[in-house]
This record gives C-alpha cells, sequence and structure tokens, in this order.
C-alpha cells in the first residue's frame, strides 16, 4: 500500500502544526525554523515507510538521535539541522544539548539529568522535570531505540 502523507493544520502539537501519514502511524510536529514548509518530510516518509514513528507519542526512556539529524555543541547551544528538509537549522538551549549528548553515549536521559543537576545546583526532580519538558519538545529529532520502535504498517 503506498503511503500518502500529508500536512494537518488543524492538528497541533505544542503550537505547531503535525504532518502524519494516513496509511499508517507516522506523525511529527512541523517546526518552522527546521523545516521549509512540509514537502521535504511528506517526501521524505514517502520513500523510507519503514522507518515510520509517532512522533508526538510519549517519548520512552531509551532514544538515539534519527540519523537524518545533523547536530553539534555550538558553545554552550545545541546546533541542530534536519537533512530531511530545506530549513535553515536552529539553535536550541544548553537543556536540549545535554540531552542530545546523553542519547548519544548511553541513549537514555539519565546523564542529562545529573549534568543539569550538577551544572545548575538544583535537585534532581526539578532538573528531570526540565530536561522530560525540553525532550518533549524534540519530536522528530529524537526517536525511540530500535528495539523499541513500532512496527509499520507498510
Amino acid at each position: 500500500m503506498p503511503h500518502r502523507p500529508v500536512a494537518d493544520y488543524d492538528l497541533r502539537f505544542d503550537g505547531q502544526p503535525v504532518v502524519r501519514c494516513r496509511d499508517c502511524h507516522w506523525a511529527q510536529a512541523l517546526h518552522e525554523h527546521l523545516h521549509e514548509g512540509p514537502y521535504g518530510l511528506l517526501y521524505w516518509h514517502a520513500d523510507h515507510p519503514d522507518e515510520a514513528v509517532d512522533h508526538l507519542q510519549a517519548l520512552p526512556d531509551r532514544l538515539p538521535v534519527p540519523a537524518y539529524i545533523e547536530w553539534w555543541a555550538s558553545g554552550p547551544w545545541l546546533s541542530i539541522e534536519d537533512k530531511r528538509s530545506e530549513g535553515a537549522g536552529r539553535l536550541l538551549g544548553r537543556d536540549c544539548l545535554e540531552i542530545f549528548q546523553s542519547v548519544r553515549v548511553d541513549s537514555g536521559l539519565e546523564r542529562a539529568v545529573f549534568a543539569n543537576t550538577r551544572r545548575l545546583s538544583i535537585f534532581p526532580s526539578t532538573a528531570r522535570a526540565n530536561i522530560e519538558d525540553a525532550a518533549e519538545g524534540r519530536t522528530g529529532l529524537l526517536c525511540p531505540s530500535p528495539g523499541l520502535r513500532q512496527s509499520s504498517n507498510a
């Protein structure tokens, strides 16, 4: 069955429009600074239906950065680009940099929680809440580890 991804401007995630597929569970937020319109993402999904992840679901404990995301530290910031689209890229905050460094090393957010607890001299519960809030806002830029991926309906 062919996949027919669409931009759904009536459905919003954290204030942003959503792109999704009518034929499987793929969905993610459309970030205005990372994606030059929805078309790159829609074409990407049609060409890669086996990589369909519903990024609007709650993030699992184990996360990698997908191969289509380029990221690097730019001073205290996370600099990020999504290769699926023509967007210019974006700078994100220190919490997001800690998240990406954490999942690169151990696929979890615990390292990020520990780093921000020490860096900010705050309680671990506060650091965890901050990290989880920042991670939730990265839909489409993080994905479940391969053993946790949903099966595609392709």
